[in-house]
């Protein structure tokens, strides 16, 4: 299905659609509201939004896939509060309040004269949204934070949404219909690079989640003038001492449960704080157990990821004369022992790996990790976790919290270390 000029068309329209896009941004672009302006008609419609969701309203959609098991209730009910407006508030006033708040009007240039400049933050104009499949209503997220941004936007749903993202930005611009310009959806495959290629020359700036190759992939499309805005797959971890309580691992495998290991700041593996081989055989075995138990509230994977996984634990071990690894098996869950200290992408889906790493090689470990890490879990005695934060921080890690928050969020974070709305938007000077 396509969104455009608040309206849903079917895909075989979307030639037609493409033929008026550039008119309509440039229109939009053309008779645009001031930041300020566009964040009060989103945050105020996200309430609206919120409201209805939290009153069932859209419950025909949600509840099933809650019962698929796609994101737990746990997850939807926080996204949810994220759209509420006192917390898109906080966002806004974190991120664009401060730099409007200080924005000086009578300067000194460099040859001493007092010139009276006016500053204000606008957008970039145009965002190209191109988003990633492995969170559910993600692409809604993207174009949100666009508009917050005073942007028109153009998104490229991701070849497994659902149909969610698209029913949210709907009912967006039907609560508010002066929303509706700012905002257009295409179900356009990325293989279709002809199409791929006109959307990035439309746009000022292309927002692009995913890995390494996804980035690349739209330096091809756009040229050496387009500003690509990446936020790319990143790996996340939990990091524990030897003497670590039950209590705080269990919160880690809930974690694990819910998040299925598959954001970027879902735990992929544990990092021991030890040299010795034994520490970390008897924290796998430790874990496996906790993880089986927790992994009892929630459902079975389905039966092509659990052969895929098996598959994959089946390789390990045939090759582990050569490698050293040892794969415990649970109910459902897995947990790889290794002796290296790789950070590394785990099996996912509830299989964790648990690895050596004695505090005083975490910087020589994760350094060369940079711009792929993101969230360390501690599990650690209160004492020593500053110092530890402090470790995680010079390797590059963007967000230290407990293992067991390590997808929750709060209201005004950022994303890997940087502020959304601000890349979405320039400072503009004009002096008189």
């Amino acid at each position: 299905m396509i969104l455009f000029d608040g309206k849903l068309y079917s895909d075989e329209e979307q030639s037609m659609i493409l033929e008026k896009l550039w008119a309509s941004c440039v229109s939009a672009v053309s008779g645009r509201k001031t930041v300020a302006e566009m964040a009060e008609m989103v945050m105020d419609a996200c309430a609206v939004l919120s409201d209805r969701i939290h009153a069932g309203e859209y419950d025909d959609i949600i509840q099933p896939l809650l019962h698929k098991g796609v994101f737990s209730r746990e997850q939807m009910e926080e996204a949810v509060a994220f759209f509420e407006r006192q917390n898109l508030l906080v966002k806004y006033e974190t991120e664009l309040g401060v730099l409007l708040e200080n924005m000086p009007e009578h300067v000194d240039d460099t040859s001493g004269h007092s010139v009276r400049i006016t500053r204000r933050i606008e957008p970039l104009g145009i965002l190209f949204h191109i988003a990633a499949g492995n969170a559910e209503g993600l692409p809604f997220y993207s174009v949100i934070e666009g508009m917050m941004a005073g942007n028109v936007n153009i998104l490229k749903l991701p070849s497994a949404d659902d149909g969610l993202s698209i029913m949210l930005l709907q009912e967006i611009v039907r609560i508010n219909p002066e929303l509706a310009p700012y905002v257009c959806v295409l179900d356009v495959p990325s293989t279709n690079l002809t199409i791929m290629k006109k959307l990035a020359q439309m746009a000022d700036a292309v927002v692009v989640w995913g890995g390494d190759e996804a980035v690349q992939a739209v330096r091809t499309l756009a040229d050496t003038k387009m500003q690509i805005i990446s936020w790319g797959h990143k790996l996340s971890f939990a990091y524990v001492t030897p003497e670590t309580s039950d209590e705080e691992l269990m919160a880690l495998a809930r974690h694990i449960c819910v998040t299925r290991q598959l954001l970027c700041n879902s735990c992929q593996g544990i990092f021991v704080d030890t040299e010795e081989e034994e520490t970390v055989l008897k924290m796998g075995k430790r874990f496996l157990k906790i993880l089986e138990t927790v992994n009892k509230d929630f459902p079975k994977e389905s039966i092509g990821i659990r052969g895929k996984v098996s598959i994959s634990l089946y390789n390990e071990e045939l090759e582990s004369k050569s490698t050293g690894k040892r794969i415990l098996r649970g109910d459902g869950v897995s947990v790889m022992i290794s002796m290296d200290d790789t950070l590394e992408l785990s099996f996912m889906f509830k299989n964790c790996w648990v690895k050596p790493l004695p505090r005083q090689n975490i910087i020589r470990a994760l350094k060369d990790k940079k711009g792929h890490l993101q969230t360390v879990g501690l599990c650690c005695p209160e004492n020593e976790r500053e110092m530890l934060s402090g470790l995680f921080i010079k390797a590059g890690v963007t967000h230290v919290t407990r293992a067991g928050r390590m997808a929750h969020s709060v209201a005004g974070a950022a994303h890997d270390g940087e502020y959304p709305l601000r890349r979405y938007t320039r400072v503009v000077e004009v002096e008189s």
